[in-house]
């Protein structure tokens, strides 16, 4: 069982304008689109949905899920992002947040699941900063994070005790054979701090 649907409302005006889409209706469509996803992956062999904008019933499938419980991520940062991460979702994965902020919004996300009485666990991401492995000898930006492999590597534990347990990492790089040096020296000498 791998499969792992991630869903976002989008936050960029023009994409929708471009599409004739509703703007504002979005995170209506999206929590319904939730609703419908956990219907159709879930145990029952024809499930069923009957809801403002989707309604279907008699859907078989085959191969069915192999998880019996089909984990549904959901990404973005705004008060609404994080009540449907907290509602309808199984992962959260915020999207451009200060480390500083995390803390804050994963106790009201925590604060959100006890009141709807949900006590299935949240798992919590994050797209760390920028890194870069190494000194570079070039304006990496401010946010980023270089140096050492274990310097590095203190800090991306930092997230694990603000409860963070799984992070996205970028890297900086001017070329396709420096970002793969990159990710090889990540692998080779940051990850082996990040395995205990």
């Amino acid at each position: 069982g791998s499969l792992l649907p991630a869903v976002g409302a989008g936050h960029v005006r023009e994409e929708f304008e471009a599409l004739g889409a509703d703007f504002e209706g979005r995170g209506g469509v999206l929590d319904e689109t939730v609703d419908a996803l956990r219907a159709a992956l879930g145990p029952e062999e024809y499930p069923e949905h009957r809801g403002e904008r989707y309604e279907f019933s008699g859907l078989g499938q085959r191969p069915r899920p192999a998880q019996s419980r089909v984990p549904i991520w959901v990404g973005g940062s705004s008060v609404p992002a994080v009540r449907r991460a907290a509602t309808r979702g199984d992962g959260w994965l915020p999207q451009g947040d200060r480390r500083s902020e995390l803390p804050e919004k994963i106790a009201r996300i925590k604060e959100l699941r006890e009141a709807a009485g949900i006590e299935e666990p949240l798992t919590v991401g994050t797209i760390a900063e920028p890194l870069y492995v190494g000194e570079p000898d070039w304006d990496v930006g401010r946010r980023t994070l270089s140096g050492k492999a274990d310097a590095l590597a203190e800090s991306l534990r930092a997230y694990r005790a603000m409860g963070v347990q799984q992070i996205q990492v970028r890297f900086r790089s001017r070329s396709r054979t420096e970002l793969s040096d990159q990710m090889a020296a990540f692998g080779a000498e940051v990850a082996p701090y990040l395995n205990d």
